[in-house]
């Protein structure tokens, strides 16, 4: 194996491929990157098993040749070498690297050791807009649980029939739901669960794009071709639960207040929450809401009042902070609307002057302390 390429578009790659190599592999092969010297082209894989990622970039390949390297010293020595070309040359077991100014051996590993990747067949790839995937991934992977008990529940919800594309996530206590127009993925699968791992990988790379992404469906797994980088994830196995029997439809209580100044309040009265619970308490009534929290272990006590505009009786609730704060965090309109019915029902919020079908969030409140 023989190839040249330059400092700079190597370690940009590296940097990519490295987001799936764990840093304390359960194997130890799983800490090296799979490298492919192909026809004029460089592939670099990476793998956890549960996802893998693969990039292929330009390169002038004088000899082809497959090997897998340690991923983190690879990527350190490319990392800290001056912009340049770097001619890279397999001999024996170890690749070196060549620069104007010196050069650099590390140990391969065989490659008949290192995980089959998925095969990916990107003529089955069906093309969705960037920006409407990553507006629902941003939306609602905060909510996925992380309790192994139930591990349904450690994944997003993605369903593709009908109009609309909807994703859901939710930990037991709290819940988001998005949902956009779906005209390309309408039918095409199964409702399918992904880890929110790499459904957050997506956001980072398709960052600002305007593209389009490439999804391409396997019978246990997902892939998404975005540019030059496809990113393979095992699915999490079903069945999810019903998730529209816990939204409520009929609570008769209705509380619009400012999000930025709720969410300044809740902020500031949660220092002197309990530790345990960071239960911030809600007294609404006609058009204030009074926030206040309480710590025993510090003998603290916190109220604010802010102005809200609030039908249906006067309503006292509790809720964990940091719960409200992620839902005030997701939500970009400049008031949010709160659904609510009593101290023990889950609250429904949305942002104010919209479809709340589109994007909506549910907490269930926390018993009240004395």
């Amino acid at each position: 194996m023989k190839f040249t390429i330059s400092q700079s578009v190597l370690n940009g790659y590296l940097q990519s491929v490295l987001l799936v190599a764990p840093a304390k592999p359960a194997l130890p092969i799983l800490s090296n990157l799979m490298i492919e010297a192909l026809d004029g082209k460089l592939k670099i894989s990476a793998t956890d098993l549960d996802r893998s990622i693969t990039t292929v970039v330009d390169c002038n390949v004088s000899r082809k040749g497959t090997i897998a390297v340690p991923a983190r010293i690879l990527h350190d020595i490319v990392r800290e070498l001056p912009e340049s070309d770097i001619d890279f040359e397999l001999t024996g077991s170890r690749l070196e690297m060549k620069v104007p100014n010196g050069s650099y051996k590390i140990s391969t590993v065989s490659v008949e050791d290192y995980p089959t990747l998925p095969a990916i067949n990107l003529k089955k790839q069906i093309k969705v807009a960037a920006k409407d995937l990553a507006h629902m991934i941003q939306r609602v992977t905060f909510a996925c649980s992380t309790d192994e008990t139930r591990p349904a529940l450690n994944g997003a919800l993605w369903q593709t029939k009908g109009d609309k594309m909807v994703m859901v996530a939710t930990d037991g206590h709290r819940l988001s739901r998005v949902a956009v127009a779906n005209s390309k993925l309408k039918g095409m699968h199964d409702d399918i669960i992904v880890p929110p791992k790499a459904l957050n990988l997506i956001v980072k790379f398709a960052g600002e794009t305007q593209s389009d992404i490439g999804v391409i469906f396997g019978e246990s797994n997902i892939s998404f071709n975005i540019g030059d980088i496809v990113l393979t994830t095992r699915l999490i196995e079903g069945p999810y639960p019903n998730y529209e029997q816990v939204i409520p439809q009929n609570n008769t209580a209705k509380m619009r207040v400012n999000r930025l100044e709720l969410a300044g309040a809740v902020r500031r009265v949660a220092i002197l929450s309990s530790s345990l619970t960071q239960q911030v308490r809600f007294s609404i009534k006609g058009s204030k809401l009074q926030l206040s929290s309480a710590n025993t272990d510090v003998g603290g006590e916190a109220q604010e009042t802010i102005a809200c505009d609030y039908q249906g009786d006067p309503l006292e609730l509790g809720y964990k902070a940091s719960y409200v704060l992620d839902v005030l965090e997701k939500i970009e309109k400049e008031d949010v609307i709160f659904d609510l019915e009593s101290p023990i029902a889950a609250g429904v919020i949305y942002g104010a002057d919209t479809n709340k079908d589109e994007f909506l969030c549910l907490i269930m409140p926390l018993r009240l302390a004395e």
